[in-house]
């Protein structure tokens, strides 16, 4: 099976930090549970959360957020994130 079809409740917490890293995003000192990736005009906040993973776009101060449970696969994820808001 393709990695990136694997859903991402597959993957050890060092293989999700790694991918992160891959896409930019880093790590929020103060929450180890919180990735931060900033690309062109807007960021993203990747929160893993007890049920799901949280993404939460800021453009420009408008905020958009969306919930993705742990059973969708990285690929899923990965398009979502840098899709943007």
């Amino acid at each position: 099976m393709n990695s990136s079809e694997t859903p991402i409740n597959q993957y050890s917490l060092k293989s999700l930090e790694l991918w992160l890293t891959k896409l930019g995003a880093v790590p929020d000192s103060s929450n180890p549970s919180r990735w931060i990736l900033r690309l062109y005009n807007w960021e993203a906040t990747i929160n893993f959360e007890q049920e799901d993973l949280s993404i939460i776009w800021n453009c420009e101060g408008h905020i958009t957020k969306r919930m993705f449970s742990y059973c969708i696969n990285r690929a899923d994820v990965e398009n979502a994130i840098l899709q943007g808001p």
